[in-house]
């Protein structure tokens, strides 16, 4: 990852800690070449989402970050992650590789969550999921930060 992203994703981590305990887990991307077939790409992305299912525990909610997920406001993510933290459930964030998720992690997933109708770069994604996770977390414990961004 760029130097910007570790950065900008380590300030965000260390500050959302005081409010939920948060862990990051990188899963290897698949091998891809240049000219590809669909096959390939299918193949990519099996192997990705086994990847993904295979690192999960038992009382893991999945997550699908994925560009046809259904979008939020931070008011809502706050209002979705205190709900998710009063059910008990461990969540999982699965951000895709360059093709999307594999159709057993888009089952699998409980929803489908797109952070913007754009198609973004998966550093950028890091960064900005943080961010929202920890704005949400202000949000619900009364900080001011959601006010000051």
């Amino acid at each position: 990852m760029p130097a910007w992203v570790l950065t900008g994703f380590e300030d965000y981590f260390k500050r959302i800690q005081p409010f939920v305990q948060t862990q990051i887990i990188e899963l290897p991307m698949a091998k891809r070449g240049k000219n590809d077939s669909e096959a390939d790409i299918l193949k990519y992305c099996q192997i990705e989402g086994d990847s993904i299912l295979n690192a999960m525990k038992g009382n893991e909610v999945l997550i699908a970050l994925e560009v046809g997920g259904k979008e939020f406001s931070t008011e809502k993510l706050a209002e979705t992650m205190k709900s998710w933290m009063l059910e008990g459930n461990d969540i999982v964030l699965a951000i895709g590789g360059p093709d999307g998720h594999s159709e057993a992690v888009r089952k699998a997933a409980a929803w489908h969550w797109s952070l913007s109708k754009l198609t973004l770069p998966h550093p950028m994604v890091r960064v900005m999921l943080i961010e929202q996770l920890y704005r949400a977390m202000s949000i619900n414990n009364n900080h001011p930060y959601h006010r000051a961004g």
